[in-house]
């Protein structure tokens, strides 16, 4: 009998595992802080820049408070690094 609700937590979980992430938990200092540490770890030079310039460009978006814009400039970032 407790087979059905542990299989049911089972879906739900992996059901909100597949939901995108929303901006604000992106948008923020300890997301930013977390991709400077991995564009630092980066090995490729070109990839490394332009990661890094996406990034910069999301945090100044996110200081003046443009959730929208700070997204487009993290997923750009996310690419660059191949995430």
């Amino acid at each position: 009998m407790l087979k059905a609700p542990l299989l049911a937590a089972v879906i739900a979980v992996t059901a909100l595992s597949a939901v995108p992430v929303a901006s604000q938990e992106l948008c923020n200092e300890a997301h930013m802080k977390q991709m400077d540490e991995m564009i630092a770890k980066m090995t490729d030079e070109a990839k490394k820049k332009e990661a890094t310039m996406h990034l910069d460009m999301s945090k100044a978006e996110m200081k003046k408070g443009d959730m929208a814009a700070c997204m487009k400039h993290m997923n750009e970032a996310h690419q660059a690094m191949g995430l």
